[in-house]
């Protein structure tokens, strides 16, 4: 695996104590949680520090255990990716053509003419 750049570092330092905090609120003990992911202690001590390394199926299953798997679902969603609907916008064609020739539209309009027999 490549070197985590700082940026990477933090936001996955910052998701870690998250997933810590929420852990606590729900008065969670590490082996309380590792048991619930049928994980080591150990994983969920790499995911609360942040380590890059760790799966992202014991992440998934972590926000399960804490009820929070929607949170998880949403991340990046398209609905509300602002950055990703920006740089769409700036592919976007200005007209689109019709994927069908005028032979195959030709086709279609004779075919839907004729009676349907049963």
């Amino acid at each position: 695996m490549k070197q985590p750049t700082p940026g990477l570092t933090r936001a996955l330092a910052r998701l870690g104590g998250s997933l810590r905090t929420a852990r606590i609120r729900r008065r969670l003990s590490q082996k309380d949680m590792a048991s619930l992911m049928g994980v080591s202690i150990g994983t969920v001590q790499r995911i609360e520090r942040g380590d890059p390394g760790v799966a992202i199926g014991s992440i998934a299953m972590e926000f399960l255990c804490l009820n929070s798997l929607d949170k998880l679902a949403s991340v990046l969603d398209p609905s509300v990716d602002e950055l990703g609907a920006a740089a769409d916008s700036l592919r976007l064609p200005k007209r689109v053509r019709s994927m069908t020739t005028d032979s195959e539209r030709r086709r279609r309009s004779a075919s839907s003419s004729e009676p349907i027999a049963f």
